[in-house]
């Protein structure tokens, strides 16, 4: 069973997916995001099917160091901190 979750762990530095790109190289990229502390992980109790494999979905509850909130989202639109550096810088 997948999981979009596999690699975030409580304590990581995240945003939101800044990026949206298509087959053909189109789309756009955030050059300003919000960063935030994952706090915690929530495991959403039903499995969710991808294509042909089945997945395991889950929320984050984030600190978020802009705005000094916390919000709890589903784990398919956050990404690592790192990742979004390493697109920005090429």
């Amino acid at each position: 069973m997948l999981s979009y979750c596999n690699d975030i762990l409580v304590g990581d530095l995240v945003c939101i997916k800044s990026h949206n790109v298509d087959d053909f190289g189109n789309g756009w990229i955030a050059a300003n995001v919000d960063t935030g502390i994952v706090l915690e992980i929530v495991e959403i109790e039903q499995e969710f099917y991808f294509y042909d494999h089945k997945i395991r979905c889950y929320d984050y509850v984030i600190y978020w160091t802009r705005t000094r909130t916390i919000e709890q989202i589903p784990d398919i639109i956050v990404e690592k901190f790192s990742d979004w550096e390493r697109r920005m810088n090429g």
